[in-house]
Order: structure tokens, then sequence, then C-alpha cells
């Protein structure tokens, strides 16, 4: 019997930025809040709340406190208006969201027209589509995309996309566009845990993927992992079923970007004690044998 952690499963870096910044940030301030859940990862976010940083939905709820923006960035009016009410406040916006939504801003300043490839209820795709204007387009699938001539057409992604979303996106818009220009925005670390959570699916009986339920790139760890092999998406161990792992031989884990080792460490190990398999203790503090070596 077997289990095993695809590799780079767990906190990318933009994630661990995050959490990092808003650490510091409860060190240093009394009264400190996150504008949305800073990552998704519900558990996460409750943890950082016991640590002293709150979480609110709207710019109408803020008080005197310090603003924390969120891993997924916030649009350009919520920036404006939090600068005109002269509110404190520290951008935890990924660099690789960042970084996007700057090239969307450029494709439209260059008269392309711009279409994003993403799911436009993510926050991360709401913040984005604030670069550019009405005539932009938001297509989560080849599908949603209009079947009509473009002069120039600019391609940006939500960075959480899987690679192959993009290609065919192109594939499709090629005989329409006189020019295009494609920007692969989708990070490298979403790629790799994709390709590894890919490769150990298909070398295991069933498939445990971890993350929180609202995370857009822990449900494409999930669709990838049903297509080929029995998958179950949990957040917490309590979750996990004994029948699950009957008759099977090979036990694969995988984990979004917003999840955290200690989430993946408590889970491991539940399935260890299921399958009555010792697993390491160190210091009273659980351990994942080779986990480190696979993070």
């Amino acid at each position: 019997m077997i289990i095993r952690i695809a590799k780079n499963s767990g906190f990318c870096f933009g994630v661990k930025r995050a959490i990092q910044i808003a650490q510091n940030a409860s060190v240093n301030n009394s009264n400190v809040v996150t504008l949305g859940p800073i990552i998704h990862n519900p558990q996460m976010v409750e943890k950082l709340k016991k640590n002293g940083v709150g979480c609110i939905e709207n710019i109408s709820e803020i008080s005197d406190q310090t603003i924390i923006i969120r891993s997924h960035g916030v649009p350009q009016d919520v920036f404006k208006h939090l600068q005109e009410k002269e509110i404190d406040v520290i951008d935890a916006t990924c660099p690789y969201v960042s970084m996007t939504q700057q090239y969307a801003k450029e494709l439209m300043e260059n008269d392309y027209q711009v279409v994003i490839l993403g799911n436009k209820r993510h926050p991360e795709v709401i913040a984005l589509h604030s670069y550019v204007n009405e005539n932009s387009i938001i297509v989560n699938n080849t599908d949603e995309m209009p079947n009509k001539k473009f002069k120039k057409l600019g391609i940006i992604s939500q960075t959480t996309q899987p690679v192959e979303k993009l290609q065919q996106l192109v594939y499709k818009v090629i005989p329409n566009c006189q020019e295009i220009r494609v920007i692969n925005t989708i990070c490298d670390a979403t790629s790799i845990r994709q390709q590894s959570t890919l490769e150990l699916a298909k070398d295991s009986d069933i498939m445990i993927v971890i993350g929180g339920r609202n995370s857009a790139n822990t449900k494409m760890l999930a669709i990838i992992c049903k297509n080929i092999v029995e998958t179950y998406h949990i957040e917490i161990a309590s979750e996990l079923k004994k029948d699950w792992f009957k008759n099977k031989k090979k036990i694969g884990i995988t984990a979004g970007a917003s999840t955290p080792d200690w989430s993946i460490t408590k889970i491991y190990n539940k399935i260890t004690y299921y399958l009555g398999i010792n697993h390491l203790k160190i210091n009273n503090v659980e351990e994942i044998p080779g986990y480190k070596e696979n993070a």
C-alpha cells in the first residue's frame, strides 16, 4: 500500500507572501482586517482571525482599521476609494496577479480587443476586468468566445487557468484575427501543480484533493483527477470516510495553492490511521515522511 503526495502541493509563492504580510500586520497593528478572504481557504482565514486579522466583505464596513488587500487583488475603484478616504492600506495582491493587471491595461491602451480567459465571478477576474474597458470579453471556455472577426485581439488569462484552455482559445480565434497578441499570464506554479497532480492521478486508485471549495485552482485539480480516477475534494480531515480506501492500494493526495501544510498533514495522518499505518511524530508535531522534499 502506497500513500503519495503530489509535488508542489499546498501554498504557492503568492499565498505564502499574503499570509506572511497578514501575520506581520497583526503584530504591528491593533485593528487590522482583510477586504474579502485573503486566500480561498476558510480554515486559514479562521486561523488568521484568531490571531487578530479579521475579514470584511465590503468597503462600507470599514471604520478605523488597517486594510489588507487580498491576494486576488481588488478593482481599481476600490483602491481609489481607499486612497480618497486616506485609509491605511497594506497591499497583499499576488505579484503575478498585479503583473496580469498591468498587461491588461497595456493591451487596452494599445487598442487591442481584450479577451480574458477566466471565471467572471472570481475575485481575481473581477479585479482584472477593472483595468480594461467595458468592451472587453470574459470567457471561461472556447464555446463562450464570439464567432466574429477581430482586427487586433489581445488575450490574457486568470493566473490559475489550465494552459490547455488557453491553447484551445488561441487555436479557435486565430482564423478570425488579423493581428493577435497572447500573453501567457498563467502562473508557473499552477501549471506545475496541475501536471504533478495529473501524473499522480494516473498512477493512483483514489485521489484526495485538499482545499477550499471556493478555491478555483483546487476545484481545477479535482476536475483533473475526476477525469482519471475516483476522487474526493475535501477541506478538513473530518470529511474523510474510511470506506473510501477499501481495496485501494495506491492513494494519492494533492492540495490547492491556498491549502496550508498543517491541513495536509492532518489529512495525511488520518488516512494513515484508517489504514493502520504508522506515521512519525516529532516533538508532538505530526510530520509527513518525505513531505518536505515534495513541497
